[in-house]
């Protein structure tokens, strides 16, 4: 079994690793990576219990972000350039989106809607002291992000 306080470690040094198989895999999107990155890591705190510290946890992680890939290209649509999309072209000759046009993120709380603006406006190692400032482990933090996001989704369907 691996410890609670050991996946914070394990964190740190894979995260960057498998953030850039992620970003590779995809296509360098950025946000695709971070999203599958964080879901690997997700799938890794949930597991921990049930892993051992003799296993190869890099290889572990690996196998899990190719799972994760995998089922992110499953459910994700297949992108459209802009000049693509009639509604996109409408929008942009119509001078843009109103004030009164609602927004995804008017569904999330107001300090779920900080936690995300202060995820987003963060990369890796500023997200590891965010934490400790919000008095949150890492793995914490990103459990937090993914539920946020399952809200999001559930409210763009």
């Amino acid at each position: 079994m691996i410890e609670p306080e050991h996946c914070a470690l394990i964190i740190e040094r894979y995260y960057r690793e498998i953030f850039s198989y992620c970003y590779a895999k995809l296509g360098c999107s950025y946000h695709s990576a971070e999203d599958c990155t964080q879901e690997v890591f997700v799938v890794f705190f949930s597991k921990h219990d049930r892993l051992e510290e003799t296993e190869n946890i890099r290889l572990w992680l690996y196998r899990t972000a190719d799972n994760v890939i995998k089922a992110f290209l499953r459910r994700t649509p297949p992108s459209v350039s802009l000049e693509d999309s009639a509604e996109a072209m409408n929008i942009a000759d119509s001078g843009g989106f109103d004030d009164t046009d609602e927004s995804l993120l008017d569904v999330l709380e107001p300090d779920e809607r900080k936690l995300l603006e202060l995820y987003y406006d963060s990369d890796y190692g500023q997200r590891n002291e965010a934490a400790k400032r919000l008095g949150l482990s890492l793995p914490a933090l990103y459990r937090k992000i993914h539920k946020i996001k399952k809200k999001l989704r559930a409210a763009d369907k």
